[in-house]
């Protein structure tokens, strides 16, 4: 059992109470996010996939064995995925979802449906979720579990199709028949990808899923060649690695933002980056609108002068993941002051707006930082924040900011740890 914790703002939790301190709660099945959806056929959903990409996966593995000879095509497609992934990590942090979740890993994703055996093509998949989870940015749990197995599965029918026809492996030259099957396979690979996706998430605007379509399309067209040199021309996948890191920062992935600047301490966007997004985001034609949250620590300079920059600067930082894991991949998350924080919610009422507030909130509270070991064992700190809401239906940035901030004060004047939505305009 973990000793007491102490919250900043007083009072006390015990964290540790029903698990063993090496299991954080948040890992606890009980606690997982996907329980907490809206629609419990959209829980089943999510489940039902990611238990066919198992199963499919471990019945493919089976019946086709990967080859000794496929390892070093996979390694190198492997390290060249990486590579391009880590480079492209700036890119990657803020380009908004699309249907195909592995963004600049999909050439290499479907390269290796093209060579390789099923087992060693989900390997990849799984590497690409490992890094976008370490090392790009996190999503919630299920949200990334069920991104890989529908990557998975699209590869899997993509792959039974060239099966099917006979096109696999690859030659080291390409006629007019193979060219067409293997344009045919990316198809399936982004149709199928596309429909378990939609069937989660239900149907995008066209207007909206159009920008995320070419991406998606160009990224998985990418594939065939980085297929073909992985074959017949290895010298030439590092060039056409660095030509996938180009054309994605210069603008293949027209879905992602640009112009972005991260805080160095929180990983979120500074305050200029977020009101130039949160602009830009509000400025789309057709949209409908929008909400704005701005979240205050509570005593936070109390918490800083007690247990020094050191904790602050985590309580900050575990604050801005908390954000990140609550919000959907298309709102906007900024660091607007010292200890402060803005949120825009698009295509988001207030009354959802509010309940959104309280969940962050809610799970902030919960929210601890180690301080140090003792005999009674590890203990925390933590903090409590104070939310103003404010709608910005007509896309008026400068008329939202001074409602939430006005929101902002009653809540802290009304004893602070609270969520206040700002009063309509009369």
């Amino acid at each position: 059992m973990v000793g007491d914790s102490t919250v900043a703002a007083g009072g006390e939790r015990r964290p540790g109470r029903f698990l063993p301190a090496l299991v954080p709660q948040r890992f606890a099945p009980r606690r997982w996010a996907l329980w907490r959806l809206p629609r419990r056929g959209q829980v089943w959903y999510l489940v039902g996939v990611d238990a066919l990409a198992v199963a499919a996966v471990v019945l493919a593995a089976l019946r086709f064995p990967p080859l000794a000879a496929m390892l070093t095509p996979f390694a190198l497609l492997a390290a060249g995925m990486l590579g391009s992934a880590e480079l492209a990590r700036p890119v990657e942090r803020h380009r908004e979802d699309t249907l195909l979740g592995p963004g600049v890993d999909t050439p290499w994703i479907f390269a290796g449906v093209l060579v390789l055996r099923p087992g060693l093509a989900v390997s990849l998949v799984l590497l690409s979720a490992l890094h976008q989870w370490f090392r790009v940015r996190r999503k919630p749990v299920h949200r990334q579990v069920f991104g890989a197995a529908a990557t998975a599965l699209a590869g899997l029918v993509a792959g039974a199709f060239l099966t099917a026809t006979g096109v696999r492996p690859l030659g080291a030259v390409l006629d007019t028949r193979t060219v067409l099957l293997l344009t045919v396979a990316g198809l399936v690979f982004l149709a199928v990808n596309a429909a378990l996706v939609t069937g989660a998430d239900g149907p995008r605007r066209p207007r909206e899923a159009a920008p995320g379509h070419a991406f998606d399309a160009a990224m998985t067209a990418f594939g065939l060649p980085l297929a073909w040199a992985t074959v017949a021309a290895p010298l030439l996948v590092p060039v056409l690695a660095g030509a996938t890191v180009v054309l994605h920062r210069g603008g293949l992935g027209a879905g992602r933002r640009d112009h972005v600047t991260l805080d160095p301490g929180t990983g979120v966007l500074t305050a200029a980056s977020w009101r130039g997004a949160a602009e830009a985001r509000l400025d789309r034609p057709g949209d409908p609108g929008a909400a704005v949250l701005l979240l205050d620590l509570d005593h936070f300079r109390l918490l800083n002068d007690r247990y020094g920059a050191r904790i602050g600067d985590a309580v900050l930082r575990a604050v801005a993941g908390t954000l990140r894991d609550e919000v959907r991949a298309a709102d906007l998350v900024g660091r607007s002051g010292g200890e402060e924080f803005a949120v825009l919610l698009p295509g988001t009422r207030p009354f959802d707006a509010m309940a959104i507030a309280e969940r962050i909130r809610l799970r902030i509270a919960s929210t601890l930082v180690a301080l140090k070991a003792s005999g009674d064992g590890p203990q925390f700190v933590g903090v409590t924040v104070s939310i103003g809401v404010a709608g910005c239906s007509d896309g008026l940035l400068d008329d939202a900011l001074p409602a939430a901030e006005a929101a902002l004060l009653r809540a802290k004047a009304a004893g602070r740890n609270r969520t206040v939505c700002a009063e309509p305009p009369a």
